[in-house]
């Protein structure tokens, strides 16, 4: 199994793997990949295309139907193969069966929404991987605000664009979690400028303000304390009209985890920090991710329980409010909740 990342589709000396695995759901990356798997799988002779969603109504008869006469009158096809993102025992049993009948003739590219740690420990991904010791994995989640610059710099580079610093770093605030926005300012800065370098007024003549973000993302920044990100986030959100409870049913499980984190340790004083020592177990017994793991420990370090306690009552308030339709303002609850947890 080799793994990579979409841009390094585009090398090239990338030549046609036996099948690939499309791991994330970015748009822009999905289509890229996708495109140009397909151009090299044309020019190679895979003419027809197939394409398959992998659900409950699957007709797994008629893709094994299709396995055999491909290979009776050596038609070459390239499948695209959409994966749900919970694969029940009866979908991936019927899965595995048809990746033996997968022959030379056939190009399978597998598209999966998410690739976690304990994804790669179920069946169906093993015996992807037995049964295509060559597959390709490729990375097709967006990047993150730490990743998003090095991203750009290879995108830059493909396209011979010359941004200095500040350009990057403004392209990298307006577009964050939107790379598709993002590839087609850098085509209206290709088209606009060509070969000219471009600097911080240049850039900022031609884009705006597209950067997309989740709940998820505003709590990760509340966990780590970053204030500003976690205000900037939360002001995009409230933009975008996002469900308010959706966000405070999020934060309430984040609170419960870091108590439930800290469990078992005696308190004397709730100005006392959260126990941020020897968290391994804990975290093992309450299945956090290793990804997750730093986001805990760093809000343990700097959070006591008394800011805890006020968080869930804000929370508390919050819900109360919302159920009994009560005159409420739940953005202006949000910043206050920021401001106490992310200071």
């Amino acid at each position: 199994m080799k793994r990579i990342f979409a841009a390094q589709l585009h090398a090239p000396n990338e030549g046609l793997a036996p099948a690939y695995l499309l791991a994330g759901s970015d748009p822009l990356l999905l289509d890229e990949s996708r495109a140009l798997i397909t151009t090299r799988a044309r020019e190679q002779g895979f003419d027809e295309t197939l394409r398959v969603e992998v659900n409950g109504s699957t007709n797994w008869d008629a893709l094994s139907e299709s396995t055999q006469s491909q290979g009776l009158f050596s038609a070459r096809s390239l499948w695209l193969v959409n994966l749900p993102e919970n694969m029940t025992q009866a979908i991936s049993k019927a899965f595995q069966a048809i990746l033996p009948q997968l022959h030379s003739d056939i190009l399978p590219v597998f598209c999966a929404p998410k690739l976690t740690f304990q994804t790669e420990k179920q069946a169906w991904f093993k015996a992807l991987s037995a049964q295509f010791a060559q597959l390709v994995v490729v990375n097709c989640q967006t990047p993150n605000a730490e990743q998003l610059p090095q991203w750009l710099k290879v995108r830059l580079k493909q396209m011979n664009l010359q941004l200095d610093v500040e350009a990057q770093q403004l392209l990298c605030h307006n577009y964050e979690n939107n790379l598709l926005a993002l590839a087609q300012a850098l085509k209206l800065l290709a088209l606009r400028f060509g070969d000219e370098k471009l600097n911080f007024y240049k850039v900022q003549s031609c884009i705006e303000q597209s950067s997309q973000f989740t709940p998820y993302q505003w709590l990760d920044a509340l966990l780590e304390g970053k204030a500003k990100r976690a205000m900037r986030i939360l002001k995009s959100l409230e933009n975008e009209e996002a469900e308010p409870l959706i966000l405070l049913r999020s934060a309430q499980k984040e609170l419960t985890t870091l108590l439930s984190l800290a469990e078992g340790t005696a308190v004397a004083d709730s100005r006392a920090l959260l126990p941020s020592q020897n968290l391994k177990v804990r975290f093992d017994a309450l299945r956090i991710w290793q990804s997750r793991r730093g986001l805990y420990q760093a809000a343990m370090q700097r959070l006591t329980y008394r800011r805890v306690y006020q968080a869930i009552a804000l929370l508390a308030e919050l819900e109360r409010a919302l159920k009994q339709g009560l005159a409420i303002a739940p953005w202006e609850q949000f910043a206050r909740l920021s401001a106490l947890l992310a200071k």
